[in-house]
């Protein structure tokens, strides 16, 4: 005797991911995805937190010559002087370009497939050990952001919902027009 299986809920569907349709990332695109979990690590804080330094150095590594104009490690290092001058002056500032709230997460094969870049393109680089231990860090980081594992092991939705990479198109398109603006 066969028994029907469960019907998935709408949430649970939405999350099943369909390897058919995926985009694969790019470095770029990859790139953009740890600048804007850098960013939004930063929102609030009066301290930069050494996490966020890590994914800056990593981002550095692996974002050289991206194409981007250099827009990306611009958006993360001007995040981050907002705030020191927060922490020196206590006076806000307003950031370069406003995320969304709430921040759609990278599901897990985004997460996965960025990792792997950002490994990939950090060792083409011939890193230093220094340097590849803040790219192994960095990557930790990503997968742990967002709770990849409670994703993965418990097949739980977020309710902000998934990135596209569509979304990270736009991001980067946002930050190099708020540069231009500046």
């Amino acid at each position: 005797m066969v028994l029907p299986r469960p019907k998935k809920s709408r949430k649970e569907r939405n999350f099943t991911m369909n390897n058919d349709n995926r985009t694969p990332l790019t470095i770029l695109e990859a790139c953009t995805l740890l600048a804007r979990e850098t960013v939004s690590m930063l929102e609030g804080l009066d301290q930069l937190p050494a996490s966020a330094v890590t994914l800056r150095g990593a981002l550095a590594l692996a974002g050289e010559d991206l194409g981007d104009g250099g827009a990306l490690l611009a958006w993360v290092d001007s995040e981050m002087e907002m705030v020191r001058h927060f922490a020196e002056t206590n006076e806000q500032t307003t950031p370069l370009v406003e995320l969304e709230v709430p921040c759609a997460i990278p599901d897990p094969i985004m997460q996965l497939d960025a990792s792997c870049i950002l490994l990939k393109a950090a060792a083409q680089r011939q890193p230093t050990e220094a340097q590849w231990q803040t790219t192994l860090e960095a990557v930790r980081l990503l997968m742990e952001i967002d709770g990849l594992d409670d994703m993965v092991l418990t097949a739980k939705a977020p309710s902000g919902g998934f990135l596209r990479v569509q979304d990270l198109r736009s991001q980067l398109e946002r930050v190099q027009a708020a540069f231009r603006g500046n």
